[in-house]
């Protein structure tokens, strides 16, 4: 039984399951172009959806989390899915990771330990708070509001502080924390820039536009990019923050309006890794995942 044992978990080790939405059962096409050459390596691949009953995920060999992309909807669902499979089986990222990225709050973090971020004001769910005062205290004529757990555009406007304004933001906060920012003036000219790091590493870039769907990789007006050596300096210093290593993340960037780079959103648990927009990409992430099966 023993020897039995080690060979199951070998053959387990050599099994890769990315983990969907029922959105979106097949994977996002470009999460494929790792997960075929996984296959072409003679490793056992398969997808599923996360809240599927049917899965066996003590048997699913390494989990990699991917386009969950209703995990907000059911955050407390997701996190108790989460927090199941990493006690039967290797989950990525790390369930630590999962569980600092969940809410927004971790901007605090990356802040107090020197992370240039967007300015932030937060109004907890419950609380009455009153836009249009917190806009001129901070003075931001114009501003975004987004639920602290979130993903997208779930949620997410550009405010000024009207009536409108303050309804929807009331409706946020029946069942969300809040995040107010200031509108960032260099997304409508030059985007913002999402920094992916494999394995700890950094990869590749992209451009996005501002307030874009939930769209397949390249479907939402993504472009490549070219990362500044300022914005590979301020991603890094993001990921040497981090409380646990990744196997994957994406540091998404806004100019302020002296054309610094700072971290707008940290993605760790489903993001778009955009690994279609460089021809080295894939094959980096299929290399790291092989390595977790060494």
């Amino acid at each position: 039984m023993r020897a039995c044992g080690r060979l199951c978990t070998k053959r387990v080790m050599r099994r890769f399951t990315f983990v969907t939405y029922a959105g979106m059962p097949e994977l996002d096409p470009d999460d494929r172009l790792a997960l075929d050459l996984l296959a072409r390596r003679g490793f056992d691949v398969a997808t599923a959806v996360w809240d599927d009953p049917a899965v066996d995920w003590a048997n699913a060999g390494i989990v990699i989390i991917r386009s969950t992309w209703d995990y907000n909807l059911r955050h407390a669902a997701f996190l108790a899915w989460a927090e199941g499979v990493a006690a039967v089986t290797a989950l990525y990222n790390p369930i630590s990771l999962v569980r600092w990225n969940l809410h927004k709050g971790y901007l605090a973090d990356l802040a107090a330990h020197g992370v240039p971020t967007v300015h932030t004001r937060w109004i907890p769910a419950g609380a009455a708070g009153d836009l249009a005062s917190m806009l001129r205290e901070a003075g931001w004529g114009t501003a975004v509001v987004k639920p602290a757990i979130g993903l997208s555009t779930y949620g997410v406007r550009k405010v000024t502080g009207t009536f409108e304004d303050q309804t929807h933001v009331e409706r946020l906060l029946q069942s969300h924390d809040v995040m107010v920012q200031p509108y960032m003036r260099s997304v409508d000219d030059r985007g913002e820039r999402s920094l992916m790091f494999i394995g700890g590493t950094y990869s590749h870039a992209a451009r996005k536009t501002a307030f874009q769907a939930l769209l397949p990789a390249g479907e939402a007006g993504e472009t490549p990019a070219d990362a500044t050596a300022q914005e590979i300096e301020v991603a890094t210093k993001a990921m040497q923050a981090l409380p646990a290593g990744p196997l994957y993340a994406r540091v998404d960037l806004v100019d302020d309006d002296a054309g610094s780079p700072r971290v707008i959103e940290f993605e760790l648990i489903e993001p778009t890794l955009f690994l279609g927009m460089h021809p080295q990409a894939p094959e980096r992430f299929a290399n790291a995942l092989s390595e977790l099966a060494a």
